[in-house]
């Protein structure tokens, strides 16, 4: 595989005519006449078109020849403003509104008079109930958002680049005395600059992403928030983050630091971390299983004596920050070349400190590439 360059660019019509025929390809396997789609990141998938929900309902609508999007009025200029490739827009009038001219109606509209019905998980039952067909439920288009194609990488990689940047930016302001809240102001601003200025497609409703320091007393909590007015002193195990997704595509990085010494209890906690990270690597390949990586990560995590660790191994990234597939316990997954992973094994000693670092991986033909380059040591990683 030839990592792409990096970019922001908007996504092409072709390429979201490609993952419309993969789409349909599973249908047709599956038997459905139909496939339905509500969840917002899987509407974005294949419309470029960023949606949140509310009482007005959006609803995708594929057949094996057609796709319809049925959409308040209100939003029709909001959609053909980013949509990319041919829908059919069915436009309802509001939400309540009179019988004929309701979204319910618009939706009969667009179903066949026979066949099966696939929906996804997320579909509400509210809308399920509106479908006289049979239904089979199959998340269809989270299974082909697993494997991301040149273009899905692409954009990726710039979230990863744009992260990581973001980060150095950020543990460059931590000093003694300082409030978490004054560490994290210039990340916000850098996205947005980034943004701007290379994504002129660039969508503030497909951006949902944060930077933040957890102090040592909160890094046995991965996500407790709640530090913004504590206080940085010297020592740690301090956590960085930044995390979310950015025009449209997610990614994370995450950094175990110290603030001007390494205190001694800390270096092996750390150190053990970075064997379970090793091993994830040394793992990570096509056809590895998910569930195995994860295994040997907390094999070594026991055999140093500590207790289970809180989380996973990984996810993968796309239109979200946290998708499948997953390299945990309890899925059997074999990696491909195409699917991109979070790698964030971590330690925790419950009312004392938590280590972990978090990168953005791609999967290759015979291996891996980092996408969130960043030192990890942990005398790389003494700030102040």
């Amino acid at each position: 595989m030839t990592m792409p360059p990096l970019t922001a660019a908007q996504v092409s019509a072709p390429e979201i005519a490609e993952r419309h025929r993969k789409v349909r390809e599973k249908m047709e396997k599956a038997g459905l006449s139909v496939y339905v789609s509500f969840d917002p990141d899987n509407v974005y998938y294949l419309t470029n078109f960023a949606n949140f929900v509310h009482e007005r309902p959006f609803v995708l609508v594929l057949t094996m020849t057609e796709t319809f999007f049925v959409v308040p009025v209100l939003e029709v200029p909001h959609v053909l403003r980013h949509k990319i490739g041919e829908l059919k827009l069915l436009s309802y009038a509001e939400f309540p509104a009179v019988v004929g001219s309701r979204w319910s109606d618009r939706f009969a509209d667009a179903l066949p008079k026979q066949g099966t019905v696939g929906i996804e998980g997320a579909c509400p039952a509210y809308l399920q109930a509106q479908i006289p067909n049979p239904v089979k439920l199959l998340n269809i288009i989270d299974e082909v958002r697993e494997i991301k194609s040149a273009h899905e990488i692409s954009r990726i990689a710039w979230t990863s680049d744009v992260m990581t940047k973001a980060l150095g930016l950020m543990l460059g302001k931590v000093k003694p005395g300082m409030m978490v809240a004054q560490t994290i102001g210039d990340v916000t601003p850098y996205f947005y600059h980034r943004c701007l200025t290379e994504s002129p497609q660039y969508n503030v409703m497909s951006t949902h992403a944060a930077g933040l320091i957890q102090p040592p007393a909160y890094t046995d909590d991965p996500h407790n928030f709640s530090c913004l007015t504590a206080t940085c002193e010297p020592g740690g195990p301090f956590l960085g983050l930044i995390a979310g997704k950015i025009n449209g595509y997610g990614a994370e990085i995450e950094r175990t630091f110290f603030l001007e010494t390494i205190p001694e209890e800390a270096k092996r906690p750390f150190d053990t971390m970075m064997a379970m990270r090793y091993k994830a690597y040394d793992m990570l390949k096509p056809g590895a299983i998910g569930s195995e990586i994860d295994a040997a990560c907390q094999a070594i995590a026991h055999a140093a004596g500590y207790e289970t660790p809180l989380h996973r191994t990984g996810h993968s990234f796309g239109v979200t920050s946290h998708e499948a597939p997953f390299l945990a316990l309890g899925e059997d997954n074999v990696v491909q070349p195409g699917m991109i992973f979070s790698i964030e094994p971590g330690i925790y000693i419950k009312g004392k400190a938590g280590y972990r670092h978090s990168d953005t991986v791609v999967v290759t033909e015979t291996g891996y590439e980092i996408l969130t380059k960043y030192p990890d040591s942990k005398e790389d990683l003494i700030v102040g």
